[in-house]
């Protein structure tokens, strides 16, 4: 009797080893493909659905999708409207593992283990290894419901528990809602409603659980798994805290409905479906509970984000959340590397406006123009440092070489951009010490400037353009363009030698000019290599 809790403890361990096993294989097997699928659920709804059930099935958890959307919702990646139709999908695809786990395949385990060692040992490459990784933690998924029944099987035989349960087999009104509240804690504390759903499958096996029992249980468990996504959202912004919310309304509103109306038509449906056979029932229960509810929730998704928007006030004084750079992400690779490209841009974004602000500054010789440049400047410098504090974190995770080639390329390109602000910063010092210095430009030098200026502007405008849209075409003729503005940087030099040897010119203003202009063919060169950033962007 002593080694039943070790039994029960080390199948459950097995069972939570085994689904770890298959999530990591499968995120690496589907390589980002799970990033796709949230970026074109915003075609309608029935795709945001879709998607979360896609995608949970990959990473095994509904929580891990809900943590997810909350990251999404919080750098604005989505909409709240999107999030809620994911959240709906990803309560669906939690519950694959559990119509896995009704299969009786425990003792077909142990030999799908060792066939499926035997090609990950040989294994020639990666995919063919996370393969097998996959069907590895499939059957230890199978070993950890062995241990756990054999423990279920000896604590039946025990009097107190066969009389609890029994108890309990017949649940009234407060009994049902005891359940539930059962259900809730024990997923509160474990953090895991699939092994949970398996602890319950086993012991259905055993003919310990009866059937009326499961089904206040598994509405207990799916709002309990809601409190993962809840802490998860705490610092972030208000429209995920509502995103994290939602999923929770979701989840009461199912079991509400079930405890007012379907009771027993839960149980009858359930009993039709697969009469003879207790670990499907629940499984199916676990199904049914969450296609049910989204059917019965799917026409007031709007209603829904109405209801968060009253729960989750506004603060005037919360500040709003600058930092897109959420660690959440991390866990999923693909979407990580997207939101840290939605920051360069606008990182590029801020480094245009520095740049700006700068030639202002050439042609006002305003001194508090060098002051905003210099606050821009600072913030780009943190954002910079920021993101590549970021990417070095996702550089320990287990990622692919593609997505290792991506996060080289974005570390390079913050680099650049964060140079094309300090080039900015010299061009408005130099602007301010002309002013004070009283250095003349002729009018030919300052037509010049403004028409080098344009043909620069027009450059950053563009490869802002070209990153937002992935746009190779635009990102080659941007290339094509700096060849010209070097060859223009030239023509100016030699125009404004021209000039000082015909003395329109001061040699004070000669100098001048060009650093000015070695600035401002420098902040072009630094935009040409963010063209290449976004043409090799293009090419993963």
């Amino acid at each position: 009797m002593f080694i039943l809790p070790f039994l029960i403890l080390g199948g459950a361990g097995l069972l939570l080893y085994g689904i770890e096993i298959m999530k990591d294989s499968l995120e690496w097997i589907s390589q980002g493909r799970g990033q796709r699928l949230l970026e074109i659920s915003g075609k309608n709804r029935f795709m945001s659905i879709m998607s979360g059930i896609v995608v949970t099935a990959v990473n095994q958890k509904s929580s891990a999708t809900t943590i997810m959307v909350v990251g999404l919702v919080n750098t604005g990646m989505i909409s709240l409207v999107q999030a809620t139709g994911v959240i709906m999908g990803a309560n669906i695809g939690t519950t694959i593992t559990a119509q896995l786990l009704a299969f009786r395949l425990e003792y077909l385990a142990p030999c799908i283990v060792g066939i499926s060692v035997v090609f990950w040992k040989c294994a020639k490459t990666k995919r063919v290894e996370s393969l097998a990784e996959i069907f590895i933690g499939f059957g230890i998924m199978f070993i950890g419901m062995i241990f756990m029944e054999m423990g279920m099987g000896s604590l039946s035989r025990l009097v107190e528990i066969r009389d609890f349960f029994y108890s309990y087999s017949q649940p009234d009104n407060i009994q049902y809602l005891i359940l539930i509240l059962m259900g809730f804690l024990l997923t509160a504390l474990v953090h895991s409603s699939s092994m949970l759903t398996g602890v319950m499958i086993a012991m259905s096996a055993q003919g310990l659980l009866p059937l009326k029992m499961a089904v206040p249980l598994i509405m207990g468990i799916n709002v309990g798994k809601c409190l993962t996504a809840l802490w998860a959202s705490r610092d972030a912004s208000r429209t995920a805290r509502r995103a994290a919310i939602i999923n929770l309304l979701f989840n009461l509103t199912g079991t509400l409905v079930v405890v007012l109306f379907f009771q027993n038509m839960m149980v009858n449906l359930l009993q039709f479906l697969s009469s003879d056979n207790l670990p499907r029932q629940i499984a199916n229960a676990h199904t049914l509970f969450n296609v049910g509810t989204t059917i019965l929730c799917f026409p007031f998704v709007s209603l829904f984000v109405k209801v968060s928007d009253l729960l989750v006030p506004f603060k005037k004084q919360e500040e709003q959340n600058n930092d897109n750079l959420d660690v959440r992400m991390l866990e999923t690779p693909g979407l990580a590397l997207a939101q840290t490209y939605n920051e360069i841009i606008n990182l590029t974004k801020q480094a245009s406006i520095t740049y700006d602000i700068a030639f202002r500054c050439v042609v006002e010789g305003d001194e508090r123009e060098l002051e905003r440049v210099l606050e821009v400047e600072n913030l780009i410098l943190r954002k910079q440092k920021d993101i590549e504090i970021y990417l070095v974190k996702l550089a320990q995770k287990n990622i692919t070489k593609d997505q290792h080639e991506m996060l080289n390329l974005m570390l390079e390109v913050s680099g650049d951009i964060e140079l094309v602000s300090d080039l900015s910063i010299n061009i408005a010092k130099l602007a301010i010490h002309k002013k004070e210095n009283s250095i003349p430009f002729s009018q030919d030098a300052k037509q010049e400037i403004m028409d080098f200026h344009q043909r620069i502007h027009t450059m950053i405008e563009d490869v802002v353009k070209a990153m937002e849209n992935q746009d190779v075409v635009l990102a080659n003729n941007i290339l094509s363009t700096e060849i010209k503005i070097k060859s223009i940087e030239r023509t100016l030099r030699e125009n404004h030698i021209e000039r000082l040897a015909k003395g329109l010119c001061s040699p004070g203003s000669g100098v001048m000019f060009m650093d000015l202009i070695n600035n401002m063919e420098h902040v072009a060169e630094h935009i040409k290599k963010i063209s290449y950033f976004v043409i090799e962007v293009s090419k993963n």
